[in-house]
């Protein structure tokens, strides 16, 4: 059970920070930032950390690609349902962590 606690936890950390950078690249298009290459680099880099049906992966890679594409109104409707998923994703795995912490407790 330790084992898959961690996996979990290393799960939810990654998505976090994928939810962090999903935020921080919204704004950016929502504000006509031009600086957009670190930050979907950072995102590439969480993606291909992941096996190619992590569902962490699926919601970054459409908003990576979207944000390429350059059309501003698009991809930040794009990048807003891949965060809005994102979330829905880390409490799914906080609500299964806590599940796993309370079967070890007793």
């Amino acid at each position: 059970m330790p084992v898959l606690r961690e996996q979990m936890l290393e799960e939810l950390h990654k998505a976090e920070q994928a939810r962090d950078l999903l935020t921080e690249l919204e704004r950016r298009l929502a504000g006509e930032n031009s600086e957009l290459e670190g930050l979907l680099t950072q995102l590439e880099q969480l993606a291909q950390s992941l096996s190619e049906a992590d569902p962490i992966r699926l919601l970054i890679e459409p908003a990576v690609g979207s944000a390429r594409m350059r059309d501003s109104i698009k991809a930040g409707s794009d990048v807003s349902s891949s965060r809005s998923a994102m979330e829905g994703e880390i409490s799914t795995l906080r609500g299964t962590i806590q599940r796993i912490k309370a079967r070890a407790d007793t």
